[in-house]
């Protein structure tokens, strides 16, 4: 459905294709918000989000027991929202049409949806707050933009579904 559309937002880079890859290596039938928390640290950007004003390079470290590995902030939040918005939208999202080797669930709660929505929302208004619109050019960050929009839209139509 979207997740083709997005795929190149979503997983194109180094981290949001390391970020798709890790989620695809979590084991569970569904994914959770909770499950993914256990795994990496982004939960405390969405916790203390004044983490973000500090600098435009803020990591998210990723389990990984073979060495120390860790993602950009926004692109972690622009891969996560892309697959959430698809399995909420679709029942699944299916990874093999966007770089990946998985068809994965996510359940999520409209609490937590709202969460998402409002880290993206922050990334789309305030790119210059972020590493990866820093690297883009102009043409790349207008459509890397459009997309995040669509996601929020897509977000939001799934919290209107909830509520």
């Amino acid at each position: 459905m979207f997740i083709e559309k997005w795929k190149d937002t979503a997983f194109g880079s180094d981290f949001g294709g390391d970020f798709k890859d890790f989620l695809e290596g979590i084991n569970v039938d569904k994914l959770t918000l909770t499950e993914i928390y256990k795994h990496c640290d982004l939960k405390k950007f969405f916790d203390e989000p004044e983490l973000l004003n500090q600098q435009t390079d803020n990591n998210v470290n990723l389990d990984n027991p073979n060495f120390d590995q860790y993602v950009h902030y926004e692109e972690a939040v622009i891969a996560l929202t892309a697959i959430v918005a698809e399995c909420e939208l679709n029942g699944s999202a299916n990874l093999t049409n966007a770089y990946g080797s998985k068809t994965l669930t996510f359940d999520i709660n409209l609490s937590e949806l709202t969460t998402l929505n409002n880290a993206l929302s922050h990334i789309h208004n305030n790119p210059e707050k972020f590493v990866l619109f820093e690297m883009c050019g102009d043409e790349e960050r207008e459509e890397t933009l459009l997309d995040i929009a669509e996601i929020i839209e897509q977000l939001k139509n799934c919290i209107n579904q909830k509520s």
